[in-house]
């Protein structure tokens, strides 16, 4: 098994029902492939570099996972249909960090 980090950003104005649903779908392809998320962090709403699709914020979401490139990419398969999904980035890492971002520490 390998470690990615995966970075989701979704539409500011989601509800807490909205996001709950992204993060059950996430489960689900997570559970079905065998893997897990070994850590989950929310980095809040945030601005934009460049509006995208006429959001200039967003909601930023990073987890970390435990899985194989399989995972990924039907994770990454789901977020681009998934028009709350207005962003999002994979990358495979070595070992899960310890402590928390700066960014959770900054909030």
């Amino acid at each position: 098994m390998n470690f990615y980090e995966h970075t989701y950003i979704t539409t500011p104005e989601l509800s807490l029902q909205e996001i709950e649903n992204i993060r059950k779908k996430i489960n689900d392809i997570l559970e079905k492939n065998h893997s897990k998320i070994l850590k989950e962090e929310d980095w809040g709403i945030r601005s934009l570099a460049y509006p995208i699709n006429k959001n200039t914020k967003g909601k930023y979401n990073n987890i970390y996972i435990e899985g194989n490139n399989k995972v990924i990419k039907e994770i990454e398969q789901f977020e681009r249909y998934d028009e709350r999904v207005i962003k999002f980035l994979s990358i495979k890492i070595k070992k899960i960090p310890e402590e928390s971002s700066e960014l959770v520490k900054n909030l």
